[in-house]
C-alpha cells in the first residue's frame, strides 16, 4: 500500500500526482533513514542525569516526509528517559492540515491514561501538535523541534512543497492537502492557532542552521526559545537536541508544579 493510501485509509486510484507524492515521501523517508542512521551513529545519547528522568505517555510527532524509523533515535532516548513513547506519522505531513490535526487530536486522547500526554513534535507536526492543543486535545506540556509557525517567515523550500502538495490534492490526489488549505475555510482553526497561545508549557527549540524552515519562524512569543546547533533532520537525532528535549520535559513539570501550587 503506499503512503497516500495509508493517509487515505485505504485503495485510491492511480495518478501522476499520486506519484509525485508518494515519490516525495519515499525520498523523505530514505532521507530520515540515512541521516538518522549517521548521524546518531555519530551522536551518542548524552550522559542521563536524575533531573532529566520523567514517565508517562508522550506522543513523538513527525513532520512531512517522517517515517517511524525517523523517529527512532529520539524515540529511543526518550524511552530511556521513561517515557512511554508513540510515535506519530499519519500521513507524513502531506494531507489537510485540518484534518492532520484531528487524526493527532485522537491520537493523544488514545494515549492519554488520565493526566494529559507530554508532546515532542518536529518541523511541521509541531504545527500539528500546537493546533490540537487548541482544538482541546489532553496534552501536559509541547516540545517542538524546527517547527515554523510565522508562515510569512517561512522560506522558499517550504512554500515550494506546499505548492507542490496543493496543486496535487486540488487535481484531485486522495489525503493531499489542497490550495484550499492555504486560505479556507477547512484549515482556518489551524492557521490562527499558530501565532495563538498554547495554554501549556511550550518550549521551541530551534537550530541558525536550518535549511529547511528559517529559524525565525520558529521564534515563538508564547514559548520559551532554546537555540542549539546541528541541521533540521538533527533535531532529531543529534546529542544537544536531545539534550535540549529532555531538559524542556524537566522544566515543564516543574512549571507545571508551579502553576498547581500557585492554584491551589
Amino acid at each position: 500500500m503506499s503512503t497516500l493510501e495509508a493517509a487515505a485509509g485505504g485503495s485510491v486510484a492511480e495518478s501522476p500526482g499520486a506519484g509525485v507524492l508518494d515519490a516525495l515521501a519515499a525520498l523523505g523517508t530514505r532521507l530520515s533513514l540515512v541521516s538518522g542512521a549517521l548521524l546518531h551513529r555519530g551522536q551518542p545519547d548524552p550522559p542521563l542525569r536524575r533531573a532529566w528522568l520523567g514517565g508517562g505517555p508522550l506522543v513523538l510527532v513527525g513532520g512531512f516526509g517522517t517515517t517511524d524509523a525517523g523517529l527512532r533515535p529520539m524515540q529511543r532516548w526518550l524511552g530511556r528517559l521513561g517515557y512511554d513513547v508513540t510515535p506519530h506519522t499519519v500521513g507524513v505531513g502531506m494531507a489537510c492540515g485540518g484534518r492532520s490535526v484531528e487524526a493527532l487530536r485522537r491520537s493523544l486522547e488514545r494515549a492519554d491514561t488520565g493526566e494529559g500526554v507530554h508532546v515532542v513534535a518536529h518541523s511541521r507536526g509541531g504545527q500539528f501538535a500546537r493546533a490540537a492543543i487548541a482544538a482541546g486535545a489532553p496534552v501536559r506540556g509541547l516540545v517542538t523541534l524546527g517547527s515554523g509557525f510565522d508562515l510569512y517567515r517561512l522560506g522558499l523550500p517550504v512554500l515550494g512543497l506546499a505548492a507542490v502538495l496543493g496543486t496535487a490534492g486540488t487535481l484531485g490526489v486522495p489525503g493531499a492537502a489542497t490550495l484550499g488549505c492555504l486560505r479556507g475555510p477547512c484549515c482556518a482553526d489551524f492557521r490562527t492557532a499558530l501565532r495563538g497561545a498554547v495554554g501549556v508549557p511550550f518550549t521551541s527549540v530551534f537550530t541558525r542552521r536550518d535549511r529547511v524552515v528559517p529559524w525565525r519562524s520558529s521564534q515563538d512569543p508564547h514559548a520559551r526559545n532554546v537555540e542549539i546547533g546541528g541541521s533540521h533532520l538533527g533535531l532529531l537525532s543529534d546529542t544537544d537536541a536531545k539534550r535540549a528535549v529532555a531538559a524542556a520535559l524537566a522544566a515543564h513539570e516543574g512549571e507545571r508544579a508551579v502553576r498547581e501550587a500557585n492554584a491551589g
